[in-house]
């Protein structure tokens, strides 16, 4: 915990430091503070190398962004009947090219949202929050169901037993929701837009995108598509 507290907050202190608090972009403010202090330094040959080794590691990230849903909703669809016969195919090498190729489609109709935001800064602000939201309600949910798992089965053989757990859990659940509660604020950079405007599209993001979905899947779903081996396993299925 310590070890992620810092990771987030110096650097972030250190952008902060370094930038106006009016100037900060939220897309570039990285770059913005390298390239301030390393030009500062005499070293503003490196700033092309540090935008090249992040541009590397955010196509790192994004390749298993795209690779860890995708195969963990093939796997539960498959166990629990919530995709049709249709998405649960893979390619010969056992790739869930369906789901992915759905993936992309969305998110370009997502992406296309941004020719209705006036600053791309703004709009990247706007998803990225979204975005935060969804992941915070995962992880309530997460820490309930530790809870729970904790009452229902306390005999359960596991890897690790949390000393304290419900104290921990309630303590990541209330951070959570304060955390959830805070990303309905719009930042300074946004001027003078009005806060309700705001906390209203984020709202609107979220139950889209994060809520919507999985109460859908789980109104549509049918016995007859679960897969026979119960989805222990990828088929090769072209």
């Amino acid at each position: 915990m310590a070890l992620v507290l810092a990771v987030f907050i110096f650097p972030t202190l250190v952008i902060s430091w370094v930038i106006p608090a009016h100037q900060i972009s939220f897309t570039t403010g990285l770059m913005q503070a390298f390239n301030s202090l390393l030009t500062h330094f005499g070293l503003g040959f490196a700033v092309p190398l540090i935008a090249i080794a992040l541009a590397a590691g955010a196509l790192a990230g994004m390749m298993s962004w795209l690779d860890g849903p995708s195969e963990g909703l093939l796997r539960i669809g498959r166990e629990q009947g919530f995709l049709p016969p249709y998405f649960q195919r893979v390619n010969g090498q056992g790739i869930e090219v369906r789901i992915l190729a759905a993936q992309g489609a969305v998110i370009t109709i997502i992406a296309l949202l941004y020719a209705f935001i006036p600053s791309v800064s703004h709009a990247y602000w706007i998803f990225a929050a979204m975005a935060t939201q969804v992941y915070l309600i995962m992880y309530v949910l997460m820490f309930i169901a530790a809870m729970k798992l904790r009452r229902a089965q306390p005999d359960h053989p596991r890897g690790y037993k949390a000393p304290a757990l419900g104290l921990l859990c309630m303590l990541g659940a209330l951070s959570s929701v304060a955390a959830l509660m805070i990303g309905f604020i719009a930042p300074a950079q946004f001027g003078h837009s009005n806060p309700f405007t705001y906390a209203a599209l984020i709202l609107t993001g979220v139950l889209a995108i994060g809520i919507a979905p999985p109460l859908l899947l789980d109104r549509l779903r049918r016995p007859e598509w679960k897969a026979a081996n119960g989805g222990a396993g990828p088929s090769r299925h072209c």
